[in-house]
């Protein structure tokens, strides 16, 4: 359970303030903002510094991504300007930019490694896109009210309220984002893995557009849906691992436990985040990132599933085939039957 106080209160004003944000953002990486759009991205760059950071780590990544003119004969940024300036004010328009933020985000994550580097860890919140200020209705302010009542740590309150609220508010405009918000209070602050599955398959089934212009909402509900049959352990061990003394180590284990299985990815994901931060490692240089995420490891599991992981990023990556081999073959060595038999089929098709 997440520690209420003054950090919970940050959280959940950063969490409004991605809301805001993020659109522009994705809108700035392709054209001039108006000078009032320009001036409320700024002013949330200066109450949110982590915003501008993320802002402008996927701002050189974008700008590293050109299209060789061989690559195409003909020009389609004409037409290309012609129907952007002509919803330059509709809400289409806006949303569009924010799921073009959000695919950026994503291909930049896969450039500079195989972790997720940037932003909240795995067990933040969701950061639902809003578009445009809308107008506000019933659901839309029992919202903010229980956002305020997880802000005082009445999380229960807040998550019965909201569930209330959509029950008896069903043709409200604003119940997808409702569901949305359910969805993260119940998964990130009570943990309650069970009923956040739920709700999240609710969306789903209930506002699937909704559901789909969220890259971190499919994310979990891809992560729900592969510990449903273990009843949700491996979620509740890397949250422990989030919140131990040692992250570090915790994640460490879940690497050593499930070295085959999704949870290995969201372990380095996070290892690597910390020792980013710790030493200020760039992030873009992967190969110096798993050394150093090795280097921090001392189970020879952990150790051997960095190594398929360097492997991997050296043939797939690098096209460096002889410098994967020794990794690989590293893995393949393996005491962790599944561990090995990946390194040994990564090794086959090098052959």
């Amino acid at each position: 359970m997440w520690r209420y106080g003054s950090g919970l209160v940050y959280r959940l004003r950063y969490w409004r303030a991605c809301r805001e944000a993020e659109p522009l953002m994705g809108q700035s990486l392709y054209e001039t903002l108006l000078p009032d759009d320009a001036a409320k991205r700024d002013a949330l760059f200066a109450s949110f510094p982590e915003l501008q950071q993320e802002f402008e780590s996927i701002s050189r990544v974008s700008n590293r991504i050109k299209i060789k003119t061989d690559d195409w004969a003909g020009d389609l940024l004409p037409g290309l300007a012609m129907k952007i300036e002509a919803l330059e004010h509709s809400r289409h328009q806006r949303m569009a930019y924010a799921l073009a933020f959000s695919g950026l985000a994503v291909f930049s994550v896969l450039i500079y490694s195989v972790f997720m580097l940037g932003g909240e860890t795995v067990h933040g919140p969701t950061y639902v896109k809003q578009a445009t200020p809308r107008e506000e209705s019933a659901l839309s302010q029992i919202s903010t009210e229980a956002c305020d009542l997880v802000a005082l740590g009445e999380t229960e309150r807040a998550a019965e309220l909201l569930e209330s609220a959509i029950n008896t508010h069903p043709g409200d405009k604003h119940r997808a984002d409702a569901i949305l918000t359910l969805a993260d209070i119940e998964y990130t602050y009570l943990q309650r893995y069970e009923r956040a599955y739920e709700i999240f398959k609710r969306l789903e089934q209930e506002h699937r557009d909704v559901f789909e212009q969220s890259w971190t909402t499919d994310k979990r509900m891809r992560m729900l849906t592969a510990a449903f049959p273990d009843a949700f352990e491996p979620l509740r061990e890397l949250e422990a691992a989030a919140h131990c003394e040692d992250p570090l180590h915790g994640y460490e284990n879940i690497l050593v436990n499930y070295p085959d299985k999704i949870w290995a990815e969201e372990a380095m994901r996070q290892m690597s985040r910390l020792i980013a931060r710790e030493s200020e490692t760039d992030p873009v240089d992967t190969v110096q990132m798993l050394q150093r995420l090795r280097n921090a490891c001392v189970h020879p599991v952990a150790l051997e599933r960095i190594d398929l992981e360097l492997g991997n990023y050296y043939c797939d990556s690098l096209d460096a085939p002889d410098l994967a081999l020794k990794h690989y073959a590293q893995a393949a060595a393996s005491r962790h039957i599944a561990l090995a038999a990946k390194a040994r089929e990564a090794l086959a098709r090098l052959e």
